[in-house]
């Protein structure tokens, strides 16, 4: 079977006129005056993800910018569809999905091994294990028996980028499994699909001394597949190890087509159906692969769509990405996300790096952020956000990032400051407690989203027009404290019946307003020890036995 991912129109994308299609990658700037793509449109949200990362690596590959003047430039007067079949023509033999010679993203090999159902491709399909034990109960067996050529292709390419842990000598992602990555996303000025390709595009040189060795530019050190794969070696005993795949041994823009996993599409044995995924009739249905252990082990990477973080382990400190956690994503991630935290040694990615250096003034972008919550082999949940990135200027920018990384801080003590009161209030012993309370999370979390885009702003303008920011920090304080006791005040009650002590809750709650007015907290949003936030003495007034319960 001959399908060529440069040369076909794969990819599904919707038009600035809502209208849907299939395109080509180098189409991708198509009509761009009259009727450009706006946005890729997969059947599956990690597909989006997938394709985006895609076209992104392919251009950053053979299209990427000299420098910065052509970069602004052509941000809004793209190459031609033809200039970019020029220059994705340059790796047009990389990217065969079926045929005699290599293929995309697949074993160099014919490798040696029984074929497997193809849905073994979507992370989330039940494993091995799960199927033995009976235990798929949510996402059940054998519901994709078939791809068609578009989804088995982006599926191949996901699984890939993706691949999470699959049991020894089953190697996972250049980023490790299920990885987490933040993209810039245009405003309503710069919101066609190649202006959110191009945003997350370096210029060659910078992209080029991130990290991986660009010497080495024989077509195999960026496409693994064009050369004999690395294999992994069988050591103590059964147990497979992969081969070492350091930034030294592959071209940096491998870190785009990287291959941890050794897979074999069966494309000898194709029929006519409909897809699993997307539901169309195809006559090139694909339903099984198969796959063998011992690939590359990426190490050592830096990978400039993801943040990441610094791990000191034996006196070794490593620089590590970070991975979506429970409770998906929200303001609570913006430091590490949208600016550096310092204190907790996390980095925010590359690309959002670049943009605070190439962003002009009225720029009014977003980040968006998306990925797999993995429990090592498992899929709990798939998680994207998206998050305003506001053009500062660099003269108020550190006092800026250092405002708004107080009003996190302060967020995230207060949130652990309404969870601790919650358990003294249910449990005679709060210690003891045991159980989920990422609802009262979650609540918190997205019921003060909104306040802190209102207190970035805030900040934002008393900086620029050289006031002092404690009147933010006051009101974003008096906000995440009645978002508290909201929240103790509808949970408070919800314990158990026999370890109810309403003298118990009465004293809780009167902690907890004590800790959320505290100094640390306080002096985390840079307000004056004798600016309180609240009037105590007034609630005095009201009496001793209100003042206790808070009233």
């Amino acid at each position: 079977m001959q399908f060529n991912l440069i040369d076909e129109q794969w990819i599904s994308v919707i038009l600035r006129d809502g209208t849907t299609t299939k395109i080509a990658p180098w189409e991708v700037t198509k009509d761009f005056i009259s009727n450009p793509v706006v946005s890729v449109d997969a059947p599956r949200p990690d597909f989006n993800g997938a394709l985006i990362q895609f076209l992104i690596g392919l251009v950053q590959t053979v299209a990427a910018p000299q420098n910065g003047t052509e970069w602004h430039k052509r941000l809004v007067a793209p190459p031609s569809p033809d200039e970019l079949k020029e220059k994705f023509a340059a790796v047009r033999h990389a990217f065969e999905l079926g045929g005699d010679g290599p293929r995309f993203m697949q074993d160099f090999e014919n490798v040696t091994a029984s074929y497997g159902c193809i849905d073994g491709l979507l992370i989330e399909t039940p494993g091995q294990n799960a199927l033995v034990n009976n235990t798929d109960h949510f996402i059940k067996r054998n519901t994709v028996t078939g791809l068609c050529q578009t989804c088995c292709s982006t599926a191949l390419f996901a699984f890939q980028t993706n691949s999470p842990s699959g049991g020894p000598g089953y190697m996972t992602s250049l980023r490790g499994g299920g990885p987490l990555t933040t993209l810039v996303v245009g405003d309503n000025n710069h919101n066609t699909l190649w202006q959110l390709i191009y945003l997350n595009v370096l210029e060659h040189r910078k992209f080029t001394n991130i990290c991986g060795n660009p010497y080495l530019v024989e077509g195999k050190y960026t496409f693994p597949w064009l050369g004999e794969t690395k294999k992994g070696k069988r050591k103590k005993g059964e147990m497979f190890y992969g081969e070492d795949t350091g930034p030294q041994d592959a071209h940096p823009a491998t870190m785009f087509w990287a291959m941890p996993r050794r897979i074999r599409l069966n494309l000898a044995e194709v029929s006519s159906g409909y897809c699993g995924v997307c539901g169309n009739n195809s006559q090139n249905i694909i339903s099984s692969y198969k796959e063998i252990p011992g690939g590359a082990s990426y190490n050592g990477w830096f990978h400039p769509l993801s943040p990441h973080y610094e791990q000191t382990t034996k006196g070794q400190t490593s620089i590590l990405p970070i991975h979506a956690q429970p409770g998906g994503m929200s303001y609570r991630h913006w430091l590490g996300f949208v600016i550096q935290d310092g204190d907790e040694k996390k980095m925010i990615a590359r690309i959002i790096h670049e943009f605070y250096d190439r962003s002009k003034s009225g720029w009014q972008f977003r980040l968006w952020a998306f990925g797999y919550d993995m429990d090592n082999m498992k899929a709990r949940c798939w998680y994207e956000s998206t998050m305003p990135l506001l053009s500062i200027d660099n003269l108020i920018r550190p006092e800026y990032e250092q405002q708004v990384g107080g009003m996190v801080r302060a967020a995230v003590e207060i949130a652990s400051n309404t969870r601790s009161a919650l358990k003294k209030a249910w449990f005679r012993r709060p210690g003891d407690a045991k159980g989920d309370t990422t609802f009262v999370d979650n609540s918190y979390w997205q019921n003060t989203e909104s306040a802190f885009y209102t207190a970035l702003s805030n900040v934002k303008s008393a900086l620029e027009s050289g006031a002092r920011t404690s009147e933010a920090g006051n009101q974003w304080l008096t906000t995440l404290c009645n978002q508290s006791l909201n929240l103790f005040d509808c949970y408070a009650w919800e314990g158990s019946i026999e370890d109810a002590d309403p003298k118990r809750v009465v004293i809780a709650r009167k902690e907890l307003e004590r800790y959320n007015y505290s100094k640390k907290i306080k002096g985390l949003l840079g307000i004056a020890a004798d600016q309180l936030g609240m009037d105590k003495k007034s609630k005095m007034k009201k009496g001793p036995k209100q003042a206790e319960l808070g009233f």
